[in-house]
């Protein structure tokens, strides 16, 4: 059961690295923003789905399923904020 909800967990993170990876010119102009936007819809989503997946499958031993799925965001959290930063340096204008 543990294994599903984090892999559930890998692929949203997984989806913003990719949105942030091919989508760079509107994220960009307005980084900082986009990004505080993106990074509290993310914890917001997975916050709600640790809570929604511990209530109904009436999980007994529920900490380890949050220490699990904080560990996994944080995790892809970092990943998503090397790619960002490569695709950062990479369009930064010269002067």
């Amino acid at each position: 059961m543990i294994y599903i909800f984090n892999f559930i967990i890998s692929i949203l993170c997984i989806l913003s690295i990719f949105f942030y990876n091919y989508y760079t010119r509107g994220i960009i102009k307005n980084y900082f923003k986009n990004h505080t936007i993106f990074f509290l819809l993310k914890l917001l989503f997975i916050s709600m789905f640790i809570c929604i997946f511990i209530y109904n499958f009436s999980i007994s031993n529920y900490k380890i399923f949050i220490i699990s799925g904080v560990l996994n965001f944080t995790f892809f959290h970092v990943l998503e904020g090397f790619v960002i930063q490569k695709n950062l340096f990479k369009n930064e204008i010269k002067n």
